[in-house]
């Protein structure tokens, strides 16, 4: 199992709980950060969290320019989620499932409120690329 924080996670205030091949799992806490002027979760972050946690399960470990070093990232490309109902409370936990490995990945996500009810499913696709090169969003001159 790996400790580190994703860059966004950890600046919304959340943390990684778990991260092995093929699997992680954090939690966000509902703050200022996260909330909607109803007091709930925002969708956005909900979505963010279900993102970075399908973003660890593929890596695996690490997501540290260090560890990177030979490995390859996962940028998204899609993202596909139903929204099912919120949490006035927290936190709200995320738990992903890499279904399948290679050059174009894809992950299932869920994310449950405190009480453990679904709050959000998300299935993403994931362009795996090299994070020392210039990236797929470049062009080189």
């Amino acid at each position: 199992m790996a400790t580190y924080e994703f860059t966004i996670l950890k600046a919304l205030g959340g943390s990684m709980l778990e991260v092995r091949d093929g699997y992680a799992k954090a939690e966000l806490p509902l703050s200022e950060k996260v909330m909607q002027p109803t007091r709930v979760y925002h969708a956005g972050a909900i979505v963010t969290l279900a993102d970075e946690v399908a973003s660890a399960a593929l890596v695996g470990g690490p997501a540290d320019p260090e560890s990177m070093k030979g490995k390859r990232f996962p940028y998204s490309i899609q993202l596909s989620v139903n929204l099912l109902t919120n949490d006035p409370v927290g936190p709200i936990t995320a738990e992903a499932t890499v279904l399948r490995k290679g050059r174009v990945a894809v992950v299932d996500t869920v994310v449950t409120t405190s009480t453990g009810k679904t709050a959000a499913v998300m299935r993403s696709t994931h362009l795996m690329v090299d994070p020392g090169a210039e990236g797929p969003h470049r062009k080189k001159s």
